[in-house]
Formats: C-alpha cells, structure tokens, sequence
C-alpha cells in the first residue's frame, strides 16, 4: 500500500498533510481502511454507498428493487399487496412465493384467524387445531365432547369382559376383573398359575393347584 504524502515546514515544524488520494480497494485519512465496496454486492443495478462509518455499506438500489442487496423485486408480494395481516412478518422463498410468521395469538396461511386454541381449550392430552377462528379438538381413544372433556364408559358396551368378567372404568380406558381360571385384558385366556411365572429376583414358581402356585427364591431373597 502506498500514499502519495509530502512533508512541508511551517516556523520549523514539520507538517504531514492528509493524503490527496488512496490506492484502489482503500479509504481513511491514511488509507488504512478496506473499501467495503470494493466487492460490490449489490445486485440488479444497485450502487454501492460506503458510509461515513469506514468498513461499512449499504445498497442504493434501481427502481423497481428492494432489500439489503438490492436483492428483491418490489412487484414481490411481500412489498406490493403485503398479504401477512394483524402484525405477520411476511418472508420470501423466492421471487413470487413467500411465507407469514404470526404474531401471538393469530394463525393461519395470512394469519387471518385469531387463535382459539391459545387458551388450550382441549382436555386430555387432546390435540387443538384452530379452523377460521374456532377450534377444533381431537381426542385420545377412551375421551369424547367437544373439548374432549367426557370419559367414555367403555363398561356401557357389552361384550369388553369375557366369561363373567366385571368391567372398571377408568379414566380414558377399562380394566377387567376376572372369575378364577381367566386373565388377559378381556378375561379370554385360561389362567395358568406359572406361565407366566409371576416369581421375581431369579424365583422358581411351582404350581400347587389347579389355581394356586409357590414361589421357591433364591438363597438371601426370601421375604
């Protein structure tokens, strides 16, 4: 890098004068800065403006274009009919789509509908989807209503407890209380006290009847 300087005397005091001008690529009083739009990056016909805070540019851009880098044309949606409502941030994927991000408490492509799901209106691990300002809930199996607030009583259709079996409700499900000689969640299958073995910590079970088993433990694990 080189300045183009003299030195010249004044009542025996030598003077540095500022540069008259600095070499390509360079600003600042001694060229000490790298013009930033020695890479011009704007785009479409834009100029490049350096500012009066070296190291630092900004874009004039052409008619008909927009954005830090001239980079976007004004006919895009975003800037001609601005589709995003109620405070949306409209964001371009390309030069004819974009996309809105809503402000809290809107929804929707153009974030046209107030969010009724915001005040989580569904019960029971239901899932809440908002449709032109209402919502709308999806219930887990065993839950029903409108914001999926009411237990189905699955005890109020026969047929769920086999061979004489007394069905609980619970909430969102049923339980099945079998007779002696019946297990399995609907009392379909025949009980057999060892299979499986209901032994723990390495326990052998042995059958003692036709209902009836013992656990033989291991040496140190009898309770």
């Amino acid at each position: 890098m080189h300045c183009i300087v003299s030195l010249y005397k004044k009542s025996g005091v030598s003077f540095l004068p500022l540069p008259n001008r600095c070499p390509e690529g360079f600003l600042g009083e001694y060229c000490q800065h790298r013009d930033p739009c020695e890479k011009n990056r704007c785009q479409n016909g834009g100029t490049c403006v350096a500012q009066a805070m070296l190291g630092k540019a900004t874009c004039r851009c052409a008619p008909g274009f927009t954005g830090e880098e001239c980079q976007y044309s004004t006919s895009h949606p975003c800037f001609a009919s601005r589709p995003c409502l109620n405070g949306g941030t409209c964001h371009m994927l390309s030069w004819d789509t974009y996309e809105c991000t809503c402000q809290v408490g809107f929804t929707g492509k153009l974030c046209q509908w107030t969010d009724a799901c915001l005040s989580h209106p569904c019960a029971n691990g239901s899932t809440c989807t908002t449709v032109a300002n209402q919502f709308s809930c999806r219930c887990l199996a065993g839950f029903t209503g409108q914001k999926c607030e009411t237990d189905v009583n699955e005890c109020d259709i026969p047929g769920h407890c086999q061979h004489g079996g007394t069905c609980l409700n619970l909430p969102g499900s049923y339980q099945c209380q079998c007779p002696q000689g019946f297990t399995g969640q609907h009392c379909d299958s025949p009980y057999v006290p060892c299979a499986p073995s209901p032994c723990v910590n390495g326990g052998t079970c042995r059958q003692t009847g036709d209902f009836t088993f013992e656990c033989n433990c291991l040496p140190g694990e009898e309770f």
